[in-house]
């Protein structure tokens, strides 16, 4: 396993005893049948945004999230959890690819998966699994090597592109290769639709949890395979009524918070984030329904941190909770994600890990859920957390990395930064060593105390794991 062993010959004599190495773990579903899986993503949603995450500066009280509060209660709730990137695509490419930034195709919105690139869906697919995404892609329109249908997934619904996305009401979605129109959002305008309320057209939310509670009733009555469903809302991202801008967070109303005294674009988007929960407890329970919840694996996360868009200020609700940053950065507020996952019988429920894991894991990992050997899973940079599920102590990874070609640290250029055992983290911007930052998560988990002067030897290391991780594809010049 890439993330395993392969640096510690370059970490200091200090460091050898807090890296294990270990193995990726092969193991049979908890049932005779392979184990469903279900992994819900959201959009820009927050560290700090789900109420059972910690948020103990949020001057306007916590959202209120109940059924992520009762997956929290069935789940094992990961506190050391990592999105792929700071932004949309790169993020999905690592949690599709198995692949980290320093390796993926994708770094930056706007590209796509190419032909070499394969995926979870595709390992899924091999395995005997009927796959479907239902919401935001972004790594490939129909027609190229990334479009949905030739990256793994047998039913697509939803976005190919990433920015046609930014428009909650738009007039077409595709399914499959064919677009299917939506006569209700046909010129949406503020004015056709309804300001501030747009209860004249048609949310695509409401269409995304529509399409997998209709996926869910077609996989159960054909009953012959297990299935993999990846639902990608677009919410809580900025967006706009009938365009691709980021106007504002547009929903069809203000629910429980209507009254509040707060700014129209908090309303709206606290409003969001109370709909998307309510959208998963809508999966959850028709998993209930279905008697398909024990033999489901249930995955909830964010693709990267709290947005900062559409009129929305991140710090209204202090979404990145205790952490440095936001969506964009490469400290932790802009890659540290919530991480829920459900499994009845095997995940402890109630249950809180501190161990290290990233979307570049989820290929293993999902490989692992479906009985598939890790030596036949194409080239990934990750390791397989079922150990961990199952209650057992499993090494923290070697590292956690991660890049991005325009951060938005006071604009200080393409940036870096690893994390690794027992608690560092370092930050470098523009492959100079001089900028290098080093801090004590356990100790300083808001990134404010740089300590890169104190601990030279330690911040050399990082900088040589940083090295070793980037190859160039063509992004990110100034390397």
């Amino acid at each position: 396993m890439a993330r395993y062993g392969n640096i510690i010959a370059c970490l200091p004599v200090a460091l050898l005893s807090m890296v294990t190495p270990g193995t990726n773990a092969q193991v049979a579903a908890a049932t005779n049948a392979k184990a469903n899986i279900v992994f819900i993503l959201a959009d820009d949603l927050g560290y700090g945004d789900v109420v059972t995450y910690p948020n103990p500066k949020s001057p306007h009280g916590r959202m209120d999230t109940p059924r992520l509060a009762e997956l929290t209660a069935q789940s094992m709730m990961f506190t050391d959890a990592y999105a792929g990137a700071p932004v949309c695509a790169p993020s999905r490419c690592a949690l599709m690819t198995g692949k980290h930034l320093g390796h993926c195709t994708v770094r930056a919105n706007g590209a796509e998966l190419n032909q070499s690139d394969h995926t979870v869906g595709q390992v899924l697919q091999q395995a005997g699994y009927r796959t479907a995404l239902v919401g935001k892609w972004g790594l490939g329109a129909n027609g190229t090597s990334g479009a949905p249908l030739n990256k793994g997934f047998n039913d697509f619904f939803g976005y190919t592109s990433q920015e046609n996305a930014h428009d909650y009401y738009p007039p077409f979605l595709w399914r499959n290769e064919e677009q299917q129109m939506i006569p209700e959002n046909k010129n949406a305008s503020r004015n056709s639709c309804g300001d501030p309320f747009t209860t004249n057209c048609v949310w695509a939310e409401d269409l995304f949890v529509n399409e997998t509670l209709s996926l869910l009733e077609k996989y159960h009555q054909t009953g012959d395979q297990p299935f993999y469903i990846f639902l990608a809302f677009t919410t809580p991202h900025a967006g706009a009524v009938g365009s691709n801008k980021e106007t504002g967070v547009p929903v069809p109303d203000e629910g429980t918070y209507a009254e509040k005294k707060w700014p129209e674009v908090e309303k709206h988007f606290a409003s969001c984030v109370h709909k998307q929960d309510a959208h998963v407890g809508q999966v959850l329970d028709k998993l209930d329904e279905l008697q398909l919840a024990n033999n489901t694996v249930v995955f909830y996360a964010s693709d990267n941190g709290a947005h900062n868009e559409g009129g929305h200020s991140y710090e209204f609700f202090e979404s990145s909770g205790p952490l440095r940053g936001f969506k964009r950065s490469i400290h932790e507020g802009g890659i540290r994600s919530p991480l829920l996952v459900r499994w009845p019988g095997v995940v402890k429920a109630g249950a809180k890990s501190g161990q290290r894991w990233a979307f570049y894991d989820f290929m293993a990992t999902a490989a692992d859920i479906a009985g598939v050997q890790s030596s036949n899973l194409p080239s990934n940079d990750g390791y397989s957390l079922v150990p961990t599920l199952q209650g057992n102590q499993q090494p923290q990874p070697d590292f956690i990395y991660h890049e991005y070609c325009a951060p938005n640290e006071d604009k200080k250029g393409w940036g870096q930064s690893v994390v690794i055992e027992p608690h560092w983290k370092a930050v470098r911007f523009n492959n100079n060593a001089s900028s290098i930052e080093l801090y004590n998560l356990e100790e300083d988990i808001s990134e404010v105390h740089d300590i890169a002067g104190q601990n030279p030897s330690v911040a050399k290391q990082m900088a040589s794991i940083m090295d070793q991780q980037h190859i160039d594809n063509g992004y990110c010049h100034g390397h």
